[in-house]
């Protein structure tokens, strides 16, 4: 079987929703941390929403797994194991913003 043409059951939706979930706040909080400003976190966000938009999942988890490293934050190895899986990290990038537009709006709202 391919992973290219492996369509993820909703057992495995909701485990990589899950995996999101868990990880996207201290991701986030890390690189805030580490940064010290918002409008950091604004733009990778951006960036990350481009990448998603224009077919480039792949691009956008090797940025995640990138950022981890500047912000000195251990990759999850949950994270790392979607690797060999295009349909999951596609699905790991959708769950990752969703989960980052609720934080965004919790951050907006600290001031």
């Amino acid at each position: 079987m391919s992973n290219e043409n492996h369509t993820l059951s909703p057992a495995e939706i909701e485990l990589i929703s899950n995996v999101s979930g868990a990880y996207s706040a201290p991701f986030w909080d890390g690189m805030r941390e580490v940064t010290g400003t918002l409008d950091t976190v604004r733009k990778i966000k951006a960036v990350l929403e481009t990448l998603y938009s224009t077919g480039n999942e792949l691009e956008a988890y090797n940025l995640i797994l990138a950022v981890y490293d500047l912000i000195a934050l251990e990759t999850p190895l949950d994270v790392i194991g979607l690797e060999p899986y295009p349909e999951a990290i596609k699905r790991f990038i959708i769950e990752f913003l969703l989960d980052t537009h609720d934080l965004m709006i919790d951050y907006e709202s600290e001031g």
